[in-house]
């Protein structure tokens, strides 16, 4: 029961930190109320508490306008001594009553939303739902959306509040099963909803963001590329890809990897994770006007690279046949497999968590355009149908032609270049928070990598200095160094060697004074040890 306790004060210490409004809507007397939010923490000893508890509508109003007269108060208080204010509002169903007229409702909502932490006691499951749905339709601006509500309960009695909310979450245990039947998510403590809001939905945040992006961009680059291309052709709706390459661009050549991003991908582990980070999901920093327009512009950049640096190349070329290189069909099929190219490389820059089904999938999708490109542009299928596959011998000129693989890597450089100078300049110049805990986090990873090859460099170092200068020179130096070594390292496994087995290896390979003496000495000391063995 401890560890549960400690669980849910800090699951919902770190749901504070996100930025997330909680609100604690519960049937048990004021007194119960209030000692529960001390004891889970939603109520902090430093917040100042307010208590609306009125009896008719008249005496609500005034109670509301003295507490929000109390809150400025006391805000400018706070900012004279430079410290934050923060408020716990608590609110019994009487006064809820009153407060949630349609005179009241909204100068109420004001009020709660200055306060960290709002408590609903002896509320109805009515006014449950009715609280609920006030928080979800409020609006600050016209402009704004809709607030993002999550309700969470446990029993019969919080049914209606579960599906008034946008995201409904039941617990089972004790109090039946109707709140479960009735929710989005189910599970078995409270402590879950951490992991479930925190982890995994910033996660499916980041992962429907990079879909959505990388989807505008393929479908913007793909059909510009066309457009680009219409007055070349007289404007006469003549297509330059082969219309099976049309068909098949968004069902197998580009559409699995960013399937597999939309699944799997993880900007942040769960340890490295701060709740702080879900406030990008809070403010649209990934997907929002200016993200579209980028992305447009960005497949803007790359349909007319796509299109007029082949052209250029090949403008003037010639094959090893000695014919020119501008037909329609060579051209499209070359074009074809650059685009496709360059669309599957940007998703792998779009990509973070990389597992063997991303290696697979992404380069399996640049190899699939080759392997179907020789089926679609082969004798064999011209012949059984002249129509179907007008773009015969199409990719065999292209792979055979040197031109074409270095058009290739130029186009995907040119492409690829500004979108990577791009997010240098916003990382380095506007780095938003996810960016500065992930670049935090790899700059951590290089200052450990180094500290730990200094640690690994330096015993290293300690046994080349201890090492005499003359062993250094020539190659009897190199023997001796290499003894050294041996020395070195039976010394580390088996402790330090006897002064024979010393005065034998340190002078084996050196030509100095007393070297026939010394090995004689030390070859008679060895076969006394080896006779003591045997006794």
């Amino acid at each position: 029961w401890y560890q549960r306790r400690v669980a849910i004060t800090a699951g919902i210490a770190n749901l504070a930190r996100a930025s997330i409004k909680i609100w604690v809507l519960t049937g048990d007397k004021q007194e119960t109320a209030i000692n529960i939010g001390y004891s889970c923490k939603l109520i902090k000893p430093r917040m100042e508490v307010l208590i609306l508890e009125g009896d008719e509508s008249d005496e609500v109003k005034f109670e509301i306008k003295e507490l929000q007269y109390r809150i400025d108060e006391l805000k400018r208080v706070a900012k004279k001594e430079g410290v934050d204010a923060e408020f716990a509002l608590v609110v019994t169903g009487s006064t809820l009553r009153y407060a949630l007229e349609e005179s009241l409702k909204y100068t109420f909502l004001d009020l709660a939303l200055q306060c960290a932490a709002v408590i609903c006691c002896r509320v109805t499951p009515l006014q449950k739902a009715l609280v609920v749905r006030l928080v979800k339709n409020f609006k600050p601006n016209k402009s704004d959306d809709d607030n993002i509500t999550l309700a969470i309960g446990d029993g019969a009695n919080d049914v209606s509040m579960i599906r008034e909310a946008h995201i409904g979450v039941g617990i089972s245990g004790k109090e039946g099963m109707q709140a479960v039947l009735a929710s989005d998510f189910c599970f078995a403590q409270f402590r879950f909803l951490e992991r479930l809001i925190l982890v995994h939905g910033h996660w499916s945040y980041i992962r429907m963001c990079k879909f959505l992006r990388y989807f505008f961009f393929k479908n913007f680059a793909f059909t510009l590329v066309q457009l680009f291309y219409a007055p070349f052709c007289g404007f006469t709706a003549q297509t330059i890809f082969d219309p099976l390459y049309i068909t098949l661009y968004n069902v197998v050549f580009t559409s699995m990897p960013v399937m597999l991003v939309g699944i799997m991908d993880q900007e942040l582990s769960v340890e490295n994770a701060p709740p702080e980070v879900y406030e990008v999901g809070q403010l649209n920093q990934l997907f929002n006007k200016q993200a579209f327009a980028l992305s447009g512009f960005h497949g803007f950049v790359v349909a007319a690279g796509c299109l007029f640096i082949p052209y250029q190349m090949f403008a003037q070329s010639i094959n090893i046949d000695g014919l020119d290189q501008q037909s329609m069909y060579f051209i499209g099929t070359a074009i074809a497999g650059i685009v496709t190219i360059v669309v599957n490389f940007q998703v792998a820059l779009e990509t973070t968590l990389w597992t063997v089904y991303n290696h697979i999938l992404t380069w399996g999708s640049i190899i699939s355009w080759f392997l179907l490109f020789l089926v679609i542009c082969s004798p064999f299928a011209f012949h059984i149908s002249p129509d179907q596959f007008s773009y015969f011998d199409g990719i065999y000129r292209v792979v055979q032609t040197r031109i074409w693989w270095l058009t290739m890597c130029l186009t995907l450089v040119i492409c690829l270049f500004p979108f990577i100078g791009y997010r240098l300049y916003v990382i380095l110049t506007q780095p938003t928070l996810l960016q500065e805990v992930v670049y935090n986090i790899e700059k951590e990873k290089v200052s450990k990598l180094t500290t730990l090859t200094k640690t690994l460099k330096a015993p290293l170092k300690e046994i080349a200095d201890s090492i005499p200068l003359h062993l250094h020179q020539g190659h009897k130096g190199g023997h001796a160094l290499y003894a050294t070594k041996r020395q070195q390292s039976r010394k580390d496994l088996f402790g330090k060697p006897s002064s024979a087995q010393a005065s034998t290896r340190g002078y084996a390979f050196a030509s100095g004074e007393g070297y026939g003496r010394r090995m004689i000495a030390g070859g008679e000391a060895m076969v006394q040890i080896k006779r003591q063995d045997t006794r």
